[in-house]
């Protein structure tokens, strides 16, 4: 009797065994459905901590100076920003004008000149003028070349600029700012 429930357990096992076998996952295909989910975040714009600003329209953009026209200036463009305080008491406002200078004399000619930023005169819609500092690049071209050069004028508080006046070899042209 003991050989028969030995037997009996071993067939049982067996049939166990091949039963768990044949529902085992490795059997099954795999699952290849991909569930793709997107979330949208709306994020508010940021707001910059930087100061108001302003720019300008320059009618007409360029000017010719000199006694024999030699130079070209145009002002490629103007802005300025507020100047405040700790407090937040305005104190002025910074111009910047970009400006691009021509040497429209020959190479045989050899014309060379200079337009100075402290020469140059920015006129304020209170009658006053000031005048200006060169930030970066040049304003003394060689013949037949061109020069790119950046000015910045202190504006004092609650006064726009004008106009901006250009001086060279005795000869002085204006160029109009208003605001856009």
């Amino acid at each position: 009797m003991k050989t028969n429930i030995s037997k009996l357990a071993i067939i049982c096992a067996g049939a166990f065994a091949l039963s768990s076998c044949s529902s085992s996952s490795k059997d099954k295909p795999a699952d290849t459905t991909i569930t793709k989910t997107e979330t949208t975040v709306t994020v508010p714009a940021k707001e910059e901590n930087a100061p108001d600003g302003t720019e300008y329209t320059v009618a007409p953009d360029s000017a010719i100076l000199g006694k024999s026209k030699e130079a070209l200036v145009k002002v490629t463009s103007a802005s300025s920003i507020d100047l405040k305080d700790a407090d937040g008491k305005p104190t002025g406002a910074e111009l910047t004008v970009n400006l691009q200078v021509t040497n429209k004399s020959t190479l045989e000619a050899k014309k060379y000149f200079a337009i100075s930023s402290s020469d140059a005169r920015l006129e304020l819609d209170n009658g006053t003028s000031i005048t200006g500092t060169e930030r970066s690049g040049s304003t003394n071209p060689e013949a037949e070349a061109s020069s790119q050069a950046v000015w910045s004028f202190q504006l004092p508080p609650n006064a726009s600029p004008k106009k901006l006046n250009f001086f060279l070899d005795g000869t002085r042209v204006s160029v109009g700012l208003t605001k856009k």
